[in-house]
């Protein structure tokens, strides 16, 4: 069943977005009457199509979002292929906020007048992974920063290090206890993050991990971290 978000909601009606319209009449060609699901504030009702198409009746509440959590994930500027993958699976699996950075062995660097286009792409693919997979928000994708810039919240705070000798292993870093509170996950590009990139992360906060002996691609990356965190919670 297609699910959609509202950001507003009158009485028993729910109210999808313009950008929606087109989609919903010559895509999916719903009908009056029809069911899909609507989230609204964290909460997920089972509604019905009205005669205007943008509106939608509720019929019952499905589930509430208890999720305690709140993950964020740095990724690297990538191509554009690589980028769209991250944050599509990474929005399937849980992440509830995306930051790109610009790091030092980033291949790829989006000039200042492309950057609200591509902000624009990724919000939509967000926005589409998150109905796609009934997800209770549409993740957030923030402004592209520099390692400078960064500044971590509280929480766990893991950098995925490709050093051998400075880094604990990710069991000992994210675990049963820890894993319901704010999580913050950053991993570089290929070739993976400079030092003095990394000596300046730990200084903010960061933690090296190790994600073991094998060297994974920066898009399986995110894959394998949400795994881990969905499995402990």
């Amino acid at each position: 069943m297609q699910q959609y978000f509202s950001k507003l909601k009158n009485g028993n009606i729910l109210k999808l977005d313009k950008e929606d319209e087109n989609h919903i009449k010559n895509v999916m060609r719903f009908k009056p009457g029809e069911e899909i699901i609507v989230v609204h504030e964290n909460i997920m009702y089972l509604c019905e199509f009205t005669e205007n198409l943008l509106e939608t009746r509720i019929k019952q509440i499905l589930k509430e979002n208890k999720k305690s959590r709140f993950i964020t994930a740095y990724i690297p500027i990538l191509q554009e292929e690589k980028m769209s993958f991250i944050i599509e699976k990474g929005t399937e699996m849980g992440i509830d906020e995306f930051i790109p950075v610009q790091f030092n062995r980033c291949k790829y660097k989006i000039k200042n007048e492309a950057k609200m286009k591509k902000l624009k792409r990724w919000e939509k693919i967000a926005k589409e992974a998150a109905e796609q997979s009934r997800q209770f928000k549409i993740p957030t994708i923030r402004d592209i920063q520099i390692v400078d810039a960064l500044k971590p919240t509280n929480g766990v705070n893991i950098l995925c290090s490709l050093d051998t000798s400075k880094v604990k292993p990710i069991k000992e870093v994210l675990n049963s206890n820890n894993v319901y509170g704010t999580i913050n996950l950053l991993f570089g590009p290929e070739g993976g993050i400079t030092k003095e990139e990394e000596d300046k992360l730990v200084e903010k906060g960061f933690i090296r991990t190790s994600l073991g002996d094998t060297v994974l691609r920066t898009e399986t990356v995110i894959i394998y971290l949400t795994s881990i965190i969905n499995y402990l919670s």
